[in-house]
């Protein structure tokens, strides 16, 4: 239900987004044929299963309400890039920040341009460097350290494992050089694991790895990168020249130069005492560079460990936000709601002096489902915070 707040008189309403989100907020669009189906949104949101992911319909609505053609779209938590891609297939150009390695690579896989020839061009490196790489010792004992539902070796057969550690030194030695980089790096990121045979591991859990089960099988990774290429390459080549980009970058800081100046900020924070990204989505935090200790150590660093702490680390996110969204701009939060902590409400208590509240609206997703698994989790509601900057 929507609470009292009222909208804000300070935003100029010329783009219509009063309408459109009270409309929403009476038909949930996204929770209708055909934007409530599993698949609905393309391979290409599907490029790298993401624990944590948003639902690319209910982007596509927020998208559609507070936003027109041409604008540009920021979303400072892009993770999987959910949000940017979307975007960008509506017409906008979409730009991603987010504090991973993971999130940024998944992001500029979906947002950027990339030329095919050169696509092919890297395959043809990374399988050289796969048939000449030789397992060393330290790659065998630095994946052992790595264990939470079962250590890596135990996922995979030791051939396999071999062209996987060979893959990920390749793509670590080549960082942040490319759309077609990043493209292949996250589409071998969803073959990591899985109960599929796309997968290259024994049966696991597809998007959080579960302790594997069955016997070791060699699979190939290249035969399979290719094949998961091609099911993206008709939806990437004909897509229309709507692109945009990614950093990566702590958005409760300084925002990287590279972003520009924002008409629509519409991004989704970690939900209070909720999915812990790092760990949740460990295997390819692994395969984007993090080793053992890391997982020790950076997660320090995340907004999703700060704010277990203190929410006025979102201080210094509304005031790097504030100065890259454009006067007339606005902001969406997209934010969980639980008994341990009312995100929205909290929040808003926060946005003073950048931003004025315009609305506060929740919506009950106890009936939903994740993955196929019925969410009964501590989040019983998200909530949408919309925001306004406050004109100086």
């Amino acid at each position: 239900m929507s609470n009292d707040v009222r909208y804000s008189t300070e935003r100029n309403n010329s783009g219509g987004w009063v309408l459109k989100w009270e409309d929403f907020k009476k038909t949930f669009p996204h929770q209708q044929p055909p934007y409530s189906g599993r698949g609905w949104g393309g391979a290409v949101h599907s490029m790298c299963s993401y624990q944590g992911k948003m639902k690319p319909s209910l982007a596509h609505h927020l998208i559609h309400c507070f936003s027109e053609p041409n604008d540009v779209i920021v979303d400072p938590f892009s993770g999987c890039g959910t949000i940017p891609f979307e975007a960008c297939r509506m017409g906008r150009s979409g730009y991603g920040i987010d504090i991973s390695r993971l999130g940024h690579v998944l992001t500029l896989g979906k947002v950027g341009n990339p030329s095919w020839s050169m696509v092919e061009q890297i395959l043809c490196d990374l399988e050289a460097c796969i048939d000449h790489y030789k397992l060393t010792d330290d790659d065998l004992s630095s994946t052992a350290a790595i264990k939470f539902n079962g250590s890596i070796p135990e996922y995979f057969h030791s051939d396999t494992l071999r062209e996987i550690i060979a893959a990920r030194g390749f793509f670590l030695s080549s960082w942040d050089s490319g759309a077609e980089w990043a493209l292949i790096y996250a589409s071998t990121m969803h073959l990591l694991h899985g109960n599929r045979p796309y997968a290259l591991s024994r049966n696991s859990h597809p998007v959080t790895p579960y302790s594997p089960t069955g016997p070791f099988e060699y699979r190939a990774l290249m035969p399979r990168l290719r094949a998961k290429l091609d099911r993206l390459k008709l939806e990437i080549v004909e897509r229309e020249p709507s692109f945009g980009g990614s950093v990566q970058g702590d958005c409760t800081e300084i925002w990287p130069a590279e972003i520009p100046a924002a008409d629509v900020i519409i991004t989704s924070p970690p939900f209070f005492a909720s999915t812990r990204f790092y760990m949740t989505n460990w295997m390819r935090f692994w395969f984007s560079g993090w080793e053992r200790a890391d997982f020790d150590v950076r997660p320090a660093d995340y907004v999703e460990t700060k704010q277990r702490f203190d929410l006025n680390v979102y201080r210094k996110f509304f005031a790097s936000a504030r100065e890259r969204l454009k006067s007339t701009g606005i902001m969406v939060l997209h934010l969980g709601e639980s008994k341990k902590c009312n995100m929205s409400a909290e929040l808003a208590l926060r946005v003073d002096p950048w931003f004025s509240v315009a609305d506060c609206f929740t919506e009950s997703v106890e009936h939903c489902e994740l993955h196929g698994i019925r969410d009964k989790g501590a989040v019983t509601g998200h909530s949408y915070l919309v925001l306004v900057p406050k004109l100086s």
